[in-house]
């Protein structure tokens, strides 16, 4: 009787990964965009860190060591402008600034329960963000210089990785990689002809959920 009694608790103890979660996140964010024109002294890419924060939300359902669900976040990014170019006393020349504020996305995830309490998982889906960009531009020969402006949402990819770890029955903490990958920006007419910044970016993130 006393051995059915403990096996039926180290039962009950098993951790299930199942349902639904909410939770807060932060961390560490880098910025690559990688720049183009028609004719430009600093095409290539250009870099910038910064760190995120904002939520996240999923669910996730479970067969036997495996844990398949959704999850989606939106964070802020805190990263001031990339400025890159050269203009000089008499405002000849290029320059351009590009910054992203936000970033989203919704991604499926798929994992691995090494332990009861640790889950290790590959995840991937699509991702937005807001991002604006200027370009300006005037020529040595030009009386006056032109700019143009974007400021929009852009969508792309994301793909990572990632471990959790079960605190207790409703609380879990997170460590995840995450690469996103957006369209192109084309801020138009004025500017650099041609000009185009096509937006990446990596970010470590830490969390904690509550799981419902």
């Amino acid at each position: 009787m006393i051995g059915l009694v403990g096996e039926a608790s180290a039962q009950d103890a098993i951790y299930n990964w199942s349902g639904s979660y909410v939770g807060v996140e932060g961390g560490y964010a880098h910025s690559s965009v990688d720049f183009d024109a028609d004719t430009t002294n600093f095409d290539g890419s250009h870099q910038k860190d910064g760190y995120l924060g904002g939520i996240y939300a999923g669910h996730d359902w479970q067969n036997g060591k495996f844990v398949y669900g959704v999850v989606g976040d939106f964070d802020f990014v805190g990263m001031h402008d990339t400025e890159f170019g050269q203009v000089d006393f008499l405002g000849k020349g290029e320059a351009y600034t590009y910054d992203v504020d936000w970033v989203a996305t919704a991604r499926l995830r798929a994992g691995y329960t090494a332990t009861d309490h640790l889950l290790v998982y590959a995840t991937g889906g699509v991702a937005a963000g807001h991002f604006q960009a200027t370009s300006y531009d005037r020529p040595f020969f030009a009386p006056v210089g032109s700019t143009s402006k974007f400021s929009g949402v852009k969508v792309g990819g994301v793909i990572g990785a990632g471990a959790e770890y079960a605190l207790a029955p409703n609380w879990s903490l997170k460590g995840e990689y995450l690469h996103y990958a957006f369209d192109k920006i084309e801020p138009g007419p004025g500017g650099t002809a041609g000009a185009s910044f096509r937006p990446s970016l990596d970010t470590v993130k830490f969390g904690v959920a509550y799981r419902f």
